[in-house]
């Protein structure tokens, strides 16, 4: 019933089970199963059957296959899989041309962003709700600690002081601005999302703080302001084209200031699969590629100081997101509904297996402004 879904996965290193509509068990590789696949009707026996990741992942949102057991472990699979889909993979390139970037840019964020902010809080750490990694010591550490230390790490290289003024490129629901701001920063913000400015513009209130929100795109930002330090954690995978974003980073900051970068990283650009477009990050979205960046800015009069490769503090924060997201799964299901649970579930888990796995990277890196200006 299987078909070439159980010829290709009969001896498959990792041991998982199949259950079929019918309740009849399927068990391939060997010893115990360390996750089953539950199909709970013929889409999602056909979905199966395909050995396509994009057709199962449908499957899956839609509640034709359940996934149960260890969820990193469904993901070792993804390597003997196609997912080919011409359409999906053609629109994120013709949508900016057809509509120009900064449309474009509006609509991903929009679609991924523009939930009430209780979604991401129901995965984000409670105590301190930064959606980009923290810098973990120990694996045994919580994400608390670990995202404090990136703080540190941003405030100390960033040789920040109070009086000095940031911009934030994507504040998202304020965890860096609490930080700084306490330490005598001064906060400027920009981002696309009018959940997140509404979210902050409360946030500033209840805690008094005298944040500044922009609501623009990045690449239409213009003014006379030069600001001490440059800010973006995990945003410049929506920002692909290098180029503009460094132009813009040398026309924002103050001669001798500097910049905090992150990102999650691939040697490949635009390298993405058909359920993550589809689902999570629409248009051209990609992740950072560092040769390619650092091209860029060797383009341009800004200088790198320090670049750090650490997935493993990705894999080891989304994998406390994931655990989070599935402990407030009846919360999620009641306020957000099925679909979304399930397409953030697996995305959660999907990208822990990812960083994992090293086919995803991670770095944070410190660029300065030349003293003087050319």
């Amino acid at each position: 019933m299987l078909g070439r879904f159980a010829s290709q996965f009969s001896d498959v290193a990792v041991p998982f089970e199949v259950v079929l509509p019918d309740g009849a068990v399927q068990h391939f590789g060997r010893g115990q199963p360390t996750f089953t696949v539950r199909l709970n009707n013929k889409r999602g026996l056909r979905a199966i059957a395909s050995t396509d990741e994009g057709l199962i992942a449908d499957a899956y949102l839609r509640g034709d296959i359940d996934l149960e057991g260890d969820m990193l472990r469904p993901f070792e699979l993804r390597q003997s899989m196609k997912d080919f889909h011409l359409i999906t993979a053609a629109w994120r390139f013709i949508q900016p041309l057809l509509f120009g970037q900064v449309h474009t840019n509006r609509q991903a964020i929009t679609a991924h962003y523009d939930i009430d902010p209780e979604f991401f809080l129901s995965f984000l750490d409670p105590k301190t709700p930064c959606y980009t990694q923290g810098v973990y010591l120990e694996a045994g550490e919580t994400l608390d600690v670990a995202t404090l230390r990136k703080f540190d790490y941003c405030f100390q290289h960033c040789q920040l002081k109070p009086g000095d003024h940031i911009l934030e490129i994507g504040p998202g629901w304020g965890a860096w601005f609490e930080y700084a701001s306490a330490r005598g920063i001064k906060c400027t913000g920009i981002t696309i999302s009018r959940v997140s400015i509404e979210y902050l513009e409360k946030r500033a209130k209840q805690l008094g703080r005298d944040w500044e929100l922009i609501n623009a795109d990045l690449l239409e930002y213009t003014t006379d302001r030069k600001y001490d330090a440059i800010v973006i954690m995990g945003v410049i995978e929506h920002l692909p084209d290098y180029q503009q974003v460094l132009q813009k980073f040398a026309s924002l900051i103050r001669p001798g200031g500097r910049i905090f970068l992150d990102g999650s990283a691939c040697t490949k650009k635009y390298e993405l699969s058909s359920f993550m477009v589809k689902y999570i990050y629409g248009g051209n979205h990609s992740f950072l590629v560092l040769h390619d960046f650092l091209e860029q800015l060797a383009k341009t009069r800004l200088e790198v100081l320090e670049i750090f490769s650490d997935r493993q503090s990705y894999f080891l924060t989304f994998q406390q997101w994931a655990r989070n997201f599935d402990a407030n799964r009846q919360f999620v299901i009641e306020r957000f509904g099925e679909f979304n649970y399930r397409r953030f579930r697996l995305y959660l888990w999907g990208a822990a297996y990812e960083f994992l796995s090293r086919s995803l990277d991670c770095y944070r890196m410190i660029i300065r402004a030349p003293d003087h200006p050319a």
